[in-house]
C-alpha cells in the first residue's frame, strides 16, 4: 500500500491510501498514526478511495485508531466511495463508528463543525 498526506491545517490531515490496505500495511499505518497524534493534530481523515482491498486485520487497526483519537479527543474520518471498501466498511459496522464520507470536502467540512 501507498499512502501519501496533505495536511489541511494545524489539527488536520488527509491521508491518502493506494493498494491493498492488509497485514503488510501494519507498520507503516502506525507509524502514520503515532506521528500524526505526536504533531498534536486531533484529526485524520483516511482517503480509501483507491483501495482495493481491505481485511480484517485493517478493519481492527481502523478501530483501535479511532479509540485513542477519542482520548485526545479528536477523530478520525475515513472517505470511501461506493464499491468493495465501503460495503465492508458499512456491512462490518465500522461506519457506525467511524464516520464515513463520499469526498475529502464533505469529511473536511465535519471536522470544521465537530472541531468548532
Amino acid at each position: 500500500m501507498v499512502i501519501s498526506e496533505k495536511k489541511v491545517n494545524d489539527q488536520v490531515i488527509i491521508e491518502k491510501f493506494v493498494g491493498c490496505f492488509d497485514q503488510n500495511a501494519r507498520q507503516d499505518f502506525k507509524w502514520r498514526i503515532d506521528m500524526a497524534v505526536n504533531d498534536g493534530l486531533r484529526f485524520i481523515i483516511l482517503n480509501m478511495t483507491e483501495v482495493s482491498f481491505i481485511d480484517s486485520a485493517a478493519l481492527g487497526w481502523l478501530v483501535l485508531s479511532q479509540r485513542r483519537f477519542q482520548r485526545i479527543h479528536g477523530k478520525l474520518s475515513i472517505v470511501a466511495q461506493q464499491g468493495f471498501v465501503r460495503d465492508i466498511l458499512d456491512l462490518t459496522e465500522i461506519s457506525e463508528w467511524i464516520p464515513v464520507f463520499e469526498s475529502e470536502d464533505e469529511a473536511v467540512s465535519f471536522i470544521s463543525t465537530v472541531s468548532a
